[in-house]
């Protein structure tokens, strides 16, 4: 930057050189007085060299400063697999391991700490890190459900640990520390402990457990009840792989080994004594670096006040408006900021609204006002504010919605994790935030607890409907079956017109298996009857599923088909008995077709189809209406009857609209999206089964 004072002789000479062209110029207009009086000049010139000196960046009191912070990488590997579930130590392995994590971090001061979690799989929740809050926050998220597959493999942790958590270059300051139980099911330890020196890593393994008694592995659940891990019908136990953990242990050089079994864990002291003895850092800098204290400002401000009298001074000497007016523009004389002022009373008024409760429109005035800072650059504590009431904002939204709509909820809870996470990365002393963080993923897990219910339940709902639907189909079929056995079994009942000349017709008979035919058909009519009775005890499994605690006389997607499938019992009822007798049959598949035509209606409803009967059903109710049973009455009254029953009845028939359904498309594709959202979650189950020992 120095060598911008090259430039100043040619600044004098084109000042010179302006100054002799005014100077002519005047004299030729007859001019007296001079404009343009050399001190000008003299003060600019001054004001360009102190410019110069203050962008070369002198500094005074040089000071020795290390490069680096002088700590060690600590990466904790958490096993999450399911046997940390286990309580013989309280309340389980997982959470003393949790807290021990927590206790480690208080008193950490210049460590970088990342936090990877394993079962089968391993997964990266925290890489290197001094913000020890996000390390607390993402420690929160630790759950069995955070990796893909069940079981335990330690392999999987140090792979992903070592190629993808640690950093080239600090290879001797880098420290593994394996919470565990130690039950390791497809390890290749060999390659485990080659990875490990190759990256002069070194590890502390803790155990967690009782070495000598097993303990059960509780699981929460459908129903909110405690159940226990089994395996083929047999309940799992698990204990500290004590002996597993110690052979690790001897077979590699960088590895030690702490079983803690049932006692306390002070995961944070243990750390601090075995890491008593290690380097700090990577490589140690004697000389350090040399760091001054910045003294541009004492050639800056001079430099400025310099320029400002040069282009104040006049002919007619110093012009204070002039001044006074630059003054302003450089910032020199104070002003009020209405930008500030106009921000701060915005401000105020969404906290108002806050207080006031009017949670929605406080969440949207924080937004706008947190668009236009960020627009005009405002300070960092300003914006954080603005994130973290924001946030509260959207917490407050999220517990009104958690009880009626968790989906909601829990997006609401998402974005006010997203704006904490924003005013911790703004401020990161800001303790506010990171306690709002830490509250923020206790919410989280609840609602995403909540949906899973929600979406269990809606499952079990569904599989009710298929079963019913499944039931009420074979129904269908099976009397559709009965009716068309009993009309092949009948004879043809349509009287023979009687012709001159000719003898009489014989008359209509019964055939000679007509008392056994009826016998059976009653039969197996009673028995579809007992289907018919099973179908609307499912029906009301159902029903109770919907309604409402709250509205117990409220309508739901079962109603309907409850009346229908009770006169469709009726119907079979009044088809048993005209079954019976031979005479009775045609009106006995008159009801057994009623049957049908209920049972065809509730598919409709379940499945959102409201179209017309068809054909063959038309036909049959107006036979209903229109046959003549009477077949033994004289020739001329059966033709009448015959010709009424041959006739185009469905074109006299009255089309009757099925029931509207009592629930809409929205409905439908709400419960879709709900099962879609619990198979995606159900997914990492379905991959964890093709592990052989799932804990």
């Amino acid at each position: 930057m120095l060598a911008f004072l090259l430039v100043v002789p040619l600044l004098v000479w084109l000042l010179w050189h302006a100054r002799k062209q005014r100077l002519k110029l005047i004299d030729a207009l007859g001019g007296g007085m001079h404009t343009h009086r050399r001190l000008r000049d003299v003060l600019r010139l001054v004001a360009f060299m102190l410019f110069v000196l203050a962008l070369a960046r002198p500094g005074h009191s040089p000071q020795t400063e290390s490069v680096s912070r002088s700590g060690r990488d600590v990466v904790f590997a958490l096993d999450v697999s399911q046997s940390m579930l286990a309580q013989d130590m309280s309340p389980s392995r997982l959470e003393v391991a949790k807290q021990g994590i927590r206790d480690a971090l208080t008193i950490f001061g210049n460590e970088r700490v990342g936090l990877v979690v394993y079962a089968g799989s391993a997964s990266i929740l925290c890489p290197l890190t001094y913000d020890y809050d996000f390390v607390r926050y993402m420690l929160e998220q630790a759950h069995p459900r955070s990796v893909d597959f069940g079981g335990t493999t330690l392999q999987s942790a140090v792979e992903k640990v070592v190629g993808q958590v640690l950093i080239e270059g600090r290879e001797g300051v880098q420290d593994l520390v394996v919470l565990t139980d130690g039950g390791d099911h497809g390890s290749q330890m060999d390659k485990v402990i080659e990875a490990l020196e190759e990256k002069q890593v070194d590890v502390l393994a803790v155990g967690l457990g009782n070495p000598h008694v097993g303990s059960p592995i509780p699981l929460v659940g459908d129903s909110g009840q405690v159940e226990y891990l089994e395996s083929e019908g047999v309940r799992v136990t698990t204990r500290l792989e004590d002996s597993a953990l110690r052979s690790f242990a001897q077979r590699s050089p960088r590895a030690d080994y702490f079983a803690v079994g049932v006692d306390s864990l002070d995961l944070g002291q243990l750390y601090l004594d075995y890491s008593a003895d290690k380097q700090v850092e990577a490589a140690s800098s004697e000389a350090g670096v040399l760091v001054y204290q910045e003294a541009a400002v004492f050639f800056l401000v001079p430099g400025l006040l310099l320029l400002v009298l040069s282009e104040c001074w006049g002919a007619r000497g110093l012009q204070l408006g002039h001044a006074a007016l630059w003054l302003t523009l450089l910032g020199i004389i104070p002003n009020a900021d209405a930008a500030d002022t106009e921000f701060r009373a915005r401000f105020d008024e969404a906290v108002v609204l806050l207080e006031a409760k009017s949670f929605s429109d406080a969440e949207a005035e924080f937004a706008v006002l947190y668009g236009d800072a960020s627009e005009r650059s405002a300070s960092s504590g300003d914006l954080a504010a603005l994130q973290v009431n924001r946030g509260i904002c959207l917490i407050a939204l999220s517990e009104m919605q958690a009880g009626e709509n968790p989906s909601v909820a829990l997006s609401y809870a998402k974005s006010a994790q997203l704006a904490f996470l924003s005013a911790k990365r703004y401020a990161p002393e800001l303790q506010r935030a990171g306690v709002r963080l830490e509250s923020t993923a206790h919410l989280l897990f609840e609602l995403q607890q909540a949906i899973d219910a929600e979406a269990q339940e809606q499952e079990q709902l569904n599989s009710k409907i298929d079963a019913l639907v499944e039931k009420l189909e074979n129904l269908l079929q099976e009397q559709h079956k009965l009716r068309k056995s009993c009309e092949s079994k009948d004879v043809d009942r349509r009287p023979r017109r009687k012709v001159k000349g000719q003898p009489a017709p014989e008359p209509i008979v019964a055939p000679d298996s007509a008392v056994e035919d009826a016998k059976g058909f009653v039969v197996r009519q009673g028995e579809l009857l007992d289907e018919a009775k099973s179908a609307e005890m499912m029906m009301q499994s159902i029903d109770q599923l919907l309604v409402a605690p709250d509205m117990p006389q409220m309508e739901t997607l079962i109603t309907e088909p409850l009346k229908l499938i009770r006169g469709a019992q009726e119907a079979q009822n009044r088809a048993a008995e005209e079954l019976g007798a031979w005479s009775s049959w045609p009106a006995a598949r008159a009801s057994q077709n009623r049957v049908e035509l209920k049972i065809e209606e509730i598919l409709q409803l379940l499945s959102g189809d409201s179209q017309q009967p068809s054909d063959e059903s038309e036909d049959w109710e107006d036979y209903e209406e229109d046959y003549d049973y009477d077949y033994m009455e004289d020739s001329e009254e059966s033709m009448s009857s015959s010709e009424a029953m041959q006739g185009d009845l469905a074109a006299g028939a009255e089309m009757q609209a099925l029931p509207i359904p009592n629930y809409s498309a929205e409905d439908i594709l709400m419960e879709e999206q709900g099962s879609l959202q619990f198979r995606q979650q159900k997914r990492a189950n379905a991959n964890a089964s093709k592990v052989e020992k799932d804990y």
